[in-house]
């Protein structure tokens, strides 16, 4: 026997089962640093690039779709409004009885006070308001001096875009603070679809802002909210989803608004 090929021949023997052991170890280091990655959970996740959020609402055991009819207003109805006329558009045909959204001016303007401002807001549309029961405060317009009231449907939030008025009182003040007229818009004859499921998470819909690269580092979500919405309102018949709105403040501070679909975790829409 040549000792100095057979010598060799176990040199190159164990090069290759060294080259292999090797190439072994590096995939399992990899696939177990993935594992460790992919078992992270979505607070973890969102920790660790400095999202924050707040206490969460609790979990909605049955969610459904309902579907409602925006309301024509009447003539004879409006006029039985006191200390209040109404504005007819200047794009009104002659002899029109009936108007999607009517426009309202006060004989006397409505004081609001500083304090306790939202309460009074709500007074003022229980008595002044064609089913002004249905809606409630929702913010401010600074900018155009206005009240802006939406409507709900069982103690749920129908939400809006600010261009797209399908259920929503806007309340124009002077500049002392008082109510001089309002625009309203209302949805009517609402009713649930009768298949009805878990909604997901107030977590899970932030996760899935979170994978659609809506949540940047540090940024904070202020405000989360379950009610209904539509992200292409018809011109009646309208179809709202049920929805999680998110109000999410960026590390600039500025804020922004978006709708998860409760059912299907899909974003709907992102507004300025």
């Amino acid at each position: 026997m040549d000792w100095s090929k057979t010598k060799t021949i176990f040199i190159l023997a164990f090069l290759v089962l060294d080259v292999y052991l090797a190439m072994e170890f590096f995939e399992l280091r990899d696939k177990s640093d993935y594992a460790i990655i992919q078992e992270a959970t979505i607070e973890e996740r969102l920790e660790a690039e400095g999202i924050v959020y707040n206490d969460l609402p609790e979990d909605i055991n049955k969610s459904f779709y309902i579907t409602a009819k925006s309301k024509d207003f009447t003539i004879e109805e409006v006029a039985k409004l006191e200390g209040q006329r109404v504005e007819l558009p200047k794009s009104s045909l002659e002899g029109e009885q009936s108007f999607r959204t009517i426009n309202m001016l006060l004989d006397k303007p409505f004081p609001l006070p500083d304090v306790n401002t939202q309460s009074k807001i709500t007074q003022f549309l229980k008595d002044n308001v064609i089913s002004g029961d249905q809606y409630h405060y929702w913010y401010t317009d600074d900018q155009k001096n206005s009240i802006i009231c939406i409507q709900n449907y069982n103690n749920r939030t129908i939400f809006q875009t600010k261009n797209d008025h399908i259920g929503m009182v806007i309340l124009y003040l002077n500049e002392d603070n008082e109510i001089i007229s309002y625009e309203q818009s209302m949805l009517e004859e609402i009713k649930e679809v009768e298949e009805k499921e878990s909604a997901i998470t107030a977590l899970k819909a932030i996760e899935a802002l979170y994978k659609n690269n809506y949540l940047t580092p540090n940024s904070e979500v202020v405000d989360i909210e379950y009610g209904y919405y539509t992200h292409t309102p018809l011109s009646n018949q309208q179809i709202l989803a049920p929805t999680w709105h998110l109000i999410v403040e960026k590390e600039d501070k500025e804020k922004e608004d978006y709708y998860v679909n409760a059912l299907e975790g899909d974003v709907l829409q992102l507004t300025e």
